[in-house]
């Protein structure tokens, strides 16, 4: 009895199309997933300017004023009469009586009066707060 050898295919087929399906699904969760969020809460439109520095990352306390001409210290709307209070008790409460390792970040509104934001400049003088920067988009 003569036995005939079995050929064999070139080898096996490996279907990637489910693994790129889930590579596709896993990348569409991180993107949902992810928070993209501006740092303050208050949307204003920033100015732009070409050599500006972002700060390293310390402590910050974001001061807004809106085009309308109102200031929020982080979310909350406050007087301007209360600027100075608010920062010295933020620096307190931060550990950091000093404001030495505290930025406060001013994020004016392009169409903001200047005046306003001279004002809250101001009383963050009068609170011998001694890092201040101010937000613009590059």
């Amino acid at each position: 009895m003569k036995f005939a050898a079995k050929r064999r295919s070139g080898g096996g087929v490996i279907n990637l199309t489910p693994l790129i399906d889930c590579i596709f699904l896993l990348v569409i969760f991180i993107m949902l997933a992810a928070r993209f969020e501006p740092e303050g809460g208050i949307p204003v439109d920033l100015p732009s300017a070409q050599a500006g520095e972002t700060p390293r990352k310390v402590e910050r306390l974001n001061l807004t004023v809106t085009a309308d001409g109102r200031f929020y210290i982080e979310d909350e709307e406050i007087l301007v009469e209360d600027i100075e209070r608010k920062i010295i008790e933020y620096r307190t409460a931060a550990g950091d009586p000093d404001g030495k390792d505290i930025v406060l970040v001013v994020n004016g509104d392009k169409e903001a009066n200047h005046g306003r934001i001279v004002e809250a400049l101001d009383a963050a003088s009068r609170a011998k707060q001694q890092k201040v920067t101010i937000r613009t988009r590059q």
